[in-house]
């Protein structure tokens, strides 16, 4: 056991969607270990329980989509975060999981909307309304869950460990394949609304922001008949592995003589 964790290079928990889980999984083809990942879980809902009533989450298609709904639901990410601190080395975090905005289900209660219930048809059960992500409403719900995010992130000594990774929508593809379309308007306009929340991060905390360059935003369509908005070159991966890898070896402490 001893050498198995000698061998670990760092320990990752994972907030968020497929940018942060990829990243993951690169990194720990490296060596790391993912110890946690909390999905589906929007910084408004986080701590704001959901009074969704009596549902049948075995329509959900995974195992990991009911535990994430079941997290969701009772708005548990500070208790997951809090579990972990002390075992986490970097904590990855993208803002996949907002896309798709927030049901109020009743007053100060939130469910994150995810493409896994939608597909299930698991809302059609719930009376509740929708607040979309970059509406003034949605923004003024986020700004300050937001700032508890970062106190919490702050009190758990994880906030220099924290590295929010902003990788926009695909908007061209590789070869001349075409682009599958995007739910809810074309892609540089929910790219547009993304950025205005990652600037509000920038703004109001000192969390790092890992900035994907323009010439990874391809799509890797060689087997696809269309190119998805999520679906990166491998490239990106690689890169992002190693600006992590970089951050997480300068704010390393020096061995000891």
């Amino acid at each position: 056991m001893r050498d198995t964790e000698m061998a670990i290079r760092g320990r990752i928990t994972v907030y968020g969607s497929h940018v942060a889980r990829d990243s993951a999984a690169e990194l720990e083809r490296r060596g790391w270990t993912v110890e946690r990942h909390v999905a589906r879980q929007s910084l408004i809902s986080a701590g704001r329980p959901a009074a969704a009533g009596d549902l049948d989450l075995s329509v959900l298609s995974s195992p990991f989509a009911r535990r994430s709904f079941l997290s969701d639901m009772v708005g548990n990410l500070e208790a997951q975060l809090t579990a972990i601190a002390a075992c986490t080395d970097l904590l990855l975090w993208d803002l996949g999981d907002e896309r798709l905005g927030v049901l109020e289900t009743a007053p100060a209660a939130f469910l994150t909307r995810s493409t896994e219930a939608m597909a299930a048809g698991l809302y059609q059960r719930i009376t509740a309304r929708l607040i979309e992500m970059g509406t003034a409403e949605h923004l003024h719900l986020w700004r300050p869950a937001l700032l508890h995010f970062n106190a919490l992130l702050n009190r758990l000594s994880l906030a220099d460990k924290t590295v929010l990774i902003h990788a926009p929508r695909i908007t061209r593809a590789s070869s001349n394949h075409s682009m599958a379309p995007n739910r809810g308007g074309t892609m540089p306009e929910a790219n547009w609304v993304m950025a205005r929340y990652v600037d509000l991060v920038r703004q109001e905390t000192d969390i790092r922001i890992l900035q994907v360059p323009d010439e990874h935003m391809l799509t890797d369509d060689a087997d696809q008949r269309d190119s998805a908005p999520l679906q990166y070159v491998d490239a990106l991966h690689t890169w992002m592995a190693d600006e992590l890898e970089a951050t997480r070896s300068l704010r390393s402490p020096a061995p000891s003589p």
